[in-house]
């Protein structure tokens, strides 16, 4: 069978869930997917980094700026986003928003703007995963971050995978998290990151994704 993905250039954005966190790129999905199928990666994953523009406590440019620094000539662009919003409490917006300070008009902005960067590569966006509970203080929970980048994807014809639901990968859950959870692994504390392995976990299925586009 012909190796769709073999010699293929891949951006990925995102935060700590594909830059590595504590673990740093090689041991992410994206890097080895690369390795495997002899792939050009460039992973622009920040530990904290948010979609949307936040007044305080942001990490650096968000998503829907920094854009615009990657590299040229992408045949994939993997986004992962969501986390951090929810964190840090940017209000989810509407559907039609085009402002960098709420999750829906960040994802419009970064969805024009990655469209137009790359306008023949294919795209694969990643909700956040079930890594938390909690209501932020806005009274939202991580899920309505999950279903706001689904609508928006749905509005520009964009495949959105939703790994809160469908990942297989639930770090709330004990039986996973022992092996699945970076800092369980590390030092015996979760900190609601993938470890190597989970990475490992999780590849297979996001290679079948990207293959199938």
């Amino acid at each position: 069978m012909t190796d769709c993905l073999k010699g293929k250039t891949l951006v990925a954005l995102g935060d700590s869930l594909i830059y590595g966190n504590l673990l740093g790129n090689e041991a992410t999905w994206p890097n080895k997917l690369g390795k495997k199928h002899g792939m050009i990666v460039y992973n622009h994953g920040i530990n904290g980094n948010t979609v949307a523009w936040v007044a305080q406590g942001g990490s650096k440019k968000p998503m829907c700026e920094r854009y615009v620094e990657m590299e040229d000539g992408a045949d994939y662009v993997v986004v992962l986003g969501g986390a951090n919003d929810h964190r840090l409490n940017v209000p989810i917006g509407a559907d039609s928003d085009e402002t960098a300070s709420t999750f829906k008009g960040a994802l419009n902005l970064l969805i024009k703007g990655l469209t137009a960067k790359y306008p023949r590569a294919k795209f694969l966006f990643l909700t956040n995963y079930h890594r938390k509970n909690s209501l932020n203080d806005l009274g939202l929970d991580e899920a309505a971050y999950v279903d706001a980048m689904k609508t928006i994807c749905a509005k520009w014809s964009l495949p959105c995978f939703d790994n809160y639901r469908n990942s297989g990968l639930s770090l709330l859950n004990p039986a996973r998290a022992a092996w699945a959870d970076e800092g369980m692994v590390l030092d015996g504390k979760p900190n609601r990151h993938f470890s190597e392995e989970a990475y490992d976990w999780l590849l297979p299925l996001y290679e079948s994704l990207l293959a199938g586009l």
